[in-house]
């Protein structure tokens, strides 16, 4: 499904992104190639322990203790790498004295650990508890998409007008009470009311990450905002990392503990600690 989207991704870039300016008139700053070679496999060690956590092993596993410290090792070689060269760093940490920035990059690592952890339990949960097939349970996910795609215009208007700071937590809010109907369902809910929680959640998600991003490119200066991108999209998918991780380990933990697929997919009676006390 990838390919054709992808193709008219390409099309209608060659139709609308503007054309780069003569190489007389760019900026000469060299690729940090010692950056690169750090920051990348940072992330992607960090992303492979978090991912092998949340598979069967568990944060307190060999390997995946290893893939931490290695992933921790590497960053810090880049915080030192970036010192070193300041403005010709491959993303200047200077970026995140912008307390604008900072709360973006924030706000977009938050929705990632909510977004893929929602995109890889609500299938489950069609396919475990309600039955359905690999495609029919993607085909119900669907609503998210639509309530998303239609939000992200609508947001990034009103973000010029009322500022992302009164969008973004207003999303946060619709995302919370659309999920509490999740919480509760069972093998009879309603295909109707999810799908409708569905929809309103990609609502909010619109509703945070257009703003968010509109507000990054306001605030970051022409020649930053490339690097801001890059650094907002790391963390989100980090997040998203994050996220899978421990909704796979908590739900893991509960079919271990006997409970049925039903039960598995719901927070237990006394909270996390099964004790009668909020965790």
């Amino acid at each position: 499904m990838n390919i054709p989207i992808g193709v008219l991704a390409f099309a209608l870039s060659l139709r609308i992104v503007p054309a780069d300016p003569p190489k007389s008139e760019r900026s000469a700053t060299p690729l940090d190639f010692v950056g690169l070679a750090l920051l990348g496999p940072a992330f992607a060690v960090l992303t492979f322990a978090l991912s092998r956590a949340g598979e069967d092993a568990g944060f307190g596993s060999a390997p995946v203790i290893v893939a931490r410290v290695l992933g921790a090792v590497l960053l810090v070689g880049y915080g030192a790498q970036a010192v070193r060269v300041g403005a010709k760093a491959l993303i200047g940490l200077g970026l995140f004295r912008s307390r604008s920035f900072s709360a973006s990059v924030t706000v977009m690592g938050l929705t990632g650990v909510m977004l893929f952890s929602m995109l890889f339990l609500v299938p489950l949960y069609q396919q475990e508890v309600r039955g359905h097939g690999v495609l029919a349970a993607g085909l119900l996910l669907a609503p998210l998409g639509v309530g998303s795609f239609l939000a992200m215009p609508v947001a990034g208007r009103l973000s010029h007008k009322v500022g992302a700071k009164r969008l973004a937590p207003l999303g946060a809010f619709v995302i919370a009470v659309s999920s509490l109907a999740y919480t509760q369902a069972g093998a009879t809910t309603s295909e109707v009311l999810l799908g409708a929680c569905a929809f309103t959640t990609g609502v909010g998600l619109g509703f945070i990450g257009a703003p968010t991003m509109d507000s990054l490119d306001r605030t970051l200066p022409g020649e930053s905002v490339a690097q801001g991108t890059s650094a907002l999209y790391i963390i989100n998918q980090l997040g998203a990392s994050l996220g899978i991780a421990v909704v796979a380990l908590l739900l893991q933990r509960q079919a271990d503990s006997g409970h049925s697929p039903v039960e598995s997919f719901r927070p237990p009676p006394g909270g996390c600690s099964g004790r009668p006390s909020p965790c």
